[in-house]
C-alpha cells in the first residue's frame, strides 16, 4: 500500500514506539511544518482529501530506495534515548492490535513499515568535558597554576626580557637618557616602572623627604663622595636620592645578590646615578660591582656607608691607600659591626665608624618591625609554601628573633626558639 503525497520535500520519520504512541505524532524540534503523518490516520480522512494512489512500479522502486529502519540512528543528543517497538501496546510478534507507522522517501512516496523491526542501535554520546582530572593531574594542575600566579607576581616586580636573561649586563652596552654610560643594570628600559615603585616609597618615608626639602638649597653635603653598598629597594633610593639632592656624588652597588630590584636600579641609573647591580649576581659579578663602584679613573670615595662590611673589606684589601682621604664609615648591621670591632681590636681600623646597627630607631624598629614583615615574604618567595602548622626554630630571641615569632606565630606556625641570654629566653617562655 502506498500513498503519494503533495509536499515535495519530507524528512524520514523514525519508527515510533509505545511511548511516541502514547504521546502522538511528534515532530523533532528543528523539522519543518510538513511533518510525515501515520497512513492510519491519513486513511481515516476523507476520501476527498486523499490523494490518489501511486502505481505499484512508484511505490516498489521508492521502497527500495528507503533506507532500512534497522539502519537508522538519531542524530540528536538531546532527545530521549528509548528503544523503538512496533505497535501499539500490544505483542510486538502480532502487532497488538496497533497500527503500523510509516516511511516517507525525499520525494514523498509514503510505504508501510516492516511489521518485524530490529531494535535501533544509538551510538554512544562520549562528553569530554565528564573526563575529570586523576589525582596525579590534579595535583600538576594546582601547583602549575600556583607557579603561575608566583611568576606573575615576580614578574611585577622585576620583569625582564627573554633576551636579557641570556646576556650578562656586563657583557651588554647601555645608555640612559642623557647618554651616559656609567652603571650596570638588569634593563635600563624598566626604569619608568621603578620610578612609580621610588614615588610610592617617598610617600612612606616622610622624615628623608622633609630633610630633603628643607636642605636641598644649603647643599649641606657637597664635597662628599660617598660610596655606598646596600639593598637596591625603592627604601634605599630615596636615601640616595636625598644624599644626592642634598649635594653628595654618590656610586652604588648591592649588598645581596637577591635583593636587588632590577626596575629601581633602571631608575636609578636613568636619574644618573653610577649604580652596578642586578639580581641574581653570581660571586665574581659581586666583587666586579663593588670593583667598579671604588676604581674610578678621577674619582676618589670619602666616605664609605656599608651594610654588612663587603665594602670596607674590599677596599681595606684591594685599596688600602684610599683610607688616607675617607673621613669615616657608616655601618648598618651586625655582621659589618662585628668586622669593624675586629679590626678595631686589631688595630687597623683607622677611620672612625659609626655603629648604626646599635642606634635606638635601628633596633626597636627596623630589626624589630621591618623584619616581622620580610621574614615571611623572604620565605614564601623562596618556598611557595603554607606555614600553618608546620614547626619553625627561631636561633635567637632579640628585636629581630621576636619580630620573626610573631610573625610565623600569626600564620599558625609551631614556633620553637633557641637563646642563650636567660632574660631573653624567659621572655620567650
Amino acid at each position: 500500500m502506498s500513498v503519494q503525497v503533495a509536499a515535495p520535500a519530507v524528512e524520514l520519520k523514525e519508527l515510533g514506539g509505545p511511548m511516541d504512541k502514547a504521546a502522538g505524532p511528534s515532530c523533532p524540534a528543528a523539522a519543518p511544518p510538513s511533518c510525515p503523518v501515520p497512513v492510519t490516520e491519513r486513511e481515516a480522512a476523507p476520501a476527498a482529501e486523499r490523494p490518489p494512489p501511486a502505481s505499484s512500479s512508484s511505490s516498489s522502486s521508492a521502497a527500495a530506495r528507503v533506507p532500512q529502519a534497522s539502519a537508522m540512528k538519531r542524530s540528536d543528543p538531546l532527545l530521549p534515548q528509548h528503544r523503538h517497538q512496533h505497535g501499539g501496546g500490544g505483542d510486538n510478534n502480532n502487532g497488538g492490535g496497533g497500527a503500523a507507522e510509516a516511511l516517507v522517501s525525499p520525494d514523498g512516496t509514503v510505504t508501510e513499515a516492516p511489521r518485524t523491526v530490529k531494535k535501533i542501535q544509538f551510538a554512544d554520546q562520549k562528553q569530554e568535558f565528564n573526563k575529570r582530572p586523576t589525582k596525579i593531574g590534579r595535583r600538576s594542575l594546582s601547583r602549575s597554576i600556583s607557579q603561575s600566579s608566583t611568576d606573575s607576581y615576580s614578574s611585577a616586580a622585576s620583569y625582564t626580557d627573554s633576551s636579557d636573561d641570556e646576556t650578562s649586563p656586563r657583557d651588554k652596552q647601555q645608555k640612559n637618557s642623557k647618554g651616559s654610560s656609567d652603571f650596570c643594570v638588569k634593563n635600563i628600559k624598566q626604569a619608568e616602572f621603578g620610578r612609580r615603585e621610588i614615588e610610592i616609597a617617598e610617600q612612606e618615608m616622610p622624615a628623608l623627604m622633609a630633610l630633603r626639602k628643607r636642605a636641598q638649597g644649603e647643599k649641606p653635603l657637597a664635597g662628599a663622595k660617598i660610596v655606598g653598598c646596600t639593598h637596591i629597594t625603592a627604601q634605599t633610593a630615596v636615601l640616595m636620592e636625598t644624599l644626592g639632592a642634598l649635594g653628595a656624588q654618590c656610586r652604588w652597588a648591592a649588598c645581596n645578590i637577591y635583593s636587588t630590584l632590577n626596575e629601581v636600579a633602571a631608575a636609578l641609573a636613568e636619574s644618573g646615578f653610577p649604580v652596578f647591580a642586578w639580581k641574581g649576581e653570581s660571586e665574581d659579578d659581586f666583587w666586579w660591582c663593588i670593583d667598579r663602584c671604588v676604581n674610578v679613573e678621577g674619582w676618589q670615595p670619602n666616605m664609605i656607608l656599608d651594610d654588612g662590611g663587603d665594602l670596607t673589606h674590599w677596599i681595606y684589601k684591594k685599596y688600602p691607600n684610599m683610607f688616607k682621604k675617607i673621613k669615616g664609615i657608616v655601618e648598618e648591621s651586625v655582621t659589618g659591626v662585628h668586622r669593624l670591632y675586629q679590626l678595631s681590636k686589631a688595630g687597623k681600623l683607622c677611620v672612625p665608624a659609626m655603629n648604626v646597627n646599635d642606634s635606638v630607631t635601628k633596633q626597636k624598629f627596623d630589626n624589630l618591625y621591618c623584619c616581622r614583615e620580610s621574614i615571611l615574604d623572604g620565605l614564601k618567595r623562596t618556598t611557595d609554601m603554607m606555614f600553618g602548622g608546620k614547626q619553625v626554630v627561631v636561633c635567637g630571641y632579640g628585636e629581630v628573633g621576636k619580630g620573626c615569632c610573631a610573625a610565623l606565630k600569626a600564620m599558625g606556625s609551631i614556633v620553637y626558639v633557641t637563646e642563650i641570654d636567660p632574660i631573653c629566653a624567659l621572655q620567650a617562655w
